[in-house]
């Protein structure tokens, strides 16, 4: 599985680039989109957050996806494969991402459910601070992301140094 450091390169990269795309998305729909959301008028709010949850599902999903099935690969080949030195920065990703998907089911996802209703202050302040905590793992997805790109490249066939 992998066996080839170019292969693995390749799933690091996708890794990379997927992760990458998504923690700068996080941090533009925290910082600006979530923040214009008590900019929208009553009147238009629903729509508004209606359109919200279906584009931007649809802009998450193909990355997302991709981010989720490299770092599997990536477990698979730390854990099961010859890749010891990728333990630790494939399971700190694993446990970053973890909480980003509790986040996005246990708070997100029922925060805009309910914002779908009609805006509330309260929610939105529930959201705001939920989102920030997972925009921050998905920081830290990144920065190990990062790590494990740097460690494939400069060590490609998993040697001790």
């Amino acid at each position: 599985m992998f066996a080839s450091p170019r292969a693995q390169r390749a799933l690091a990269v996708a890794q990379f680039a997927s992760t990458w795309f998504l923690v700068g998305l996080m941090w533009t729909i925290h910082f600006i989109h979530y923040a214009l959301f008590p900019k929208v008028g009553s009147d238009d709010f629903v729509a508004f957050e209606n359109a919200h949850v279906d584009r931007i599902g649809n802009l998450l999903l193909l990355p997302w996806l991709t981010e989720g099935g490299t770092l599997l690969g990536l477990l698979a080949l730390a854990f099961l494969g010859s890749r010891r030195d990728l333990r630790i920065p494939t399971a700190v990703n694993a446990i970053a991402m973890g909480v980003v998907l509790a986040i996005s089911g246990f708070w997100s996802a029922p925060a805009h459910g309910d914002l779908m209703k009609g805006f509330d202050q309260e929610i939105y302040d529930r959201l705001m601070t939920a989102d920030l905590v997972r925009t921050f793992a998905w920081t830290a997805c990144g920065f190990t992301a990062v790590w494990i790109l740097v460690r494939l490249w400069n060590n490609p066939e998993g040697t001790a140094r």
